[in-house]
C-alpha cells in the first residue's frame, strides 16, 4: 500500500511539474473586457496571468475571477514580468505606451489585439489604417516579434464560443512569434490559422477574414 501512494505521489508531482514547466507568463497590458476575456481563458488554461493596467488596485475582481495563477500589476512591472505580453489598449495609446515601455519589449514576443480607429483614435488611427496595421506596429514595437490575433471577434463571443472549433486568424512572420501565437490562440479555445503579418488589415473588423468563424469558412475566404 506504501508503494502504490508512493508512485501515486509521484506520477502526480512529475504531472504538475511537467504543467508548471509548459505554463507562461503572460502580461495582459489594459485589462479591458478583451484583455480581460483572454488573460481569464489562460489563466484557466493553466498559464501565468499579469492583468495590469494604469490603475491595478482596480483589478482585484477580475484576479480574483481568473483564479489561482493570475495576479496584478503596473504596466512596467507586466512588460518586465511577461515571457509574453498581450496588447489589449485603444490603438490611439500606443505612441505613449511605446515611449514608457521602449526598450523593455525588446525581444519579447508581443501579442497585439489592439485595432485603430480614425472615429476613436484620432489621428494616430487614421495614419495606422493608412500605413497598414502591421507596419504601424512594428514602428512603435521594432524590436519585439509581433503577432496579431482575435481582432475582429468581441468578449462576449471569446467566453461563448471558447472550445467550440472556431478559428482565429493569427498574424505572424517570425517563427518564434508563429509558435507563441498560435499556442495562445490554442489554449483561449480557438484553432490558430496562421497568416503573414503583410495581411493583418484582413484580420480587422470589417475586413474579409472578420466575424466568428469555422476552419472551414475561414480557409474558404483564404481560397483555400
Amino acid at each position: 500500500m506504501f508503494r502504490r501512494l508512493l508512485l501515486i505521489f509521484t506520477v502526480l508531482t512529475l504531472c504538475l511539474g511537467q504543467a508548471m514547466a509548459d505554463s507562461l507568463k503572460i502580461s495582459v497590458i489594459g485589462a479591458g473586457k478583451v484583455g480581460g476575456t483572454l488573460g481569464t481563458l489562460w489563466a484557466k488554461a493553466g498559464h501565468e496571468v499579469m492583468f495590469s493596467s494604469r490603475h491595478p488596485e482596480t483589478l482585484t475582481e477580475l484576479v480574483k475571477a481568473a483564479g489561482p495563477t493570475a495576479r496584478a500589476g503596473s504596466v512596467s512591472d507586466a512588460a518586465q514580468w511577461g515571457e509574453v505580453i498581450v496588447l489589449s489598449v485603444p490603438y490611439g495609446a500606443m505612441p505613449v505606451l511605446s515611449e514608457q515601455l521602449k526598450g523593455k519589449l525588446d525581444g519579447k514576443v508581443v501579442f497585439s489585439t489592439s485595432n485603430p480607429f480614425s472615429s476613436r483614435d484620432g489621428e494616430v488611427g487614421r495614419k495606422a489604417l493608412e500605413l497598414g496595421v502591421a507596419l504601424a506596429d512594428q514602428q512603435y514595437l521594432p524590436e519585439a516579434h509581433l503577432v496579431r490575433a482575435f481582432n475582429a471577434i468581441g468578449y462576449a463571443a471569446m467566453k461563448e464560443q471558447s472550445g467550440s472549433g472556431k478559428a482565429i486568424p493569427t498574424f505572424a512572420d517570425d517563427d518564434q512569434a508563429r509558435e507563441l501565437g498560435a499556442r495562445l490562440v490554442r489554449d483561449a479555445g480557438f484553432i490558430p490559422v496562421l497568416l503573414p503579418l503583410v495581411r493583418a488589415d484582413e484580420g480587422l473588423p470589417g475586413g474579409p477574414l472578420s466575424g466568428v468563424l469555422s476552419e472551414a469558412e475561414l480557409k474558404y475566404r483564404l481560397g483555400e
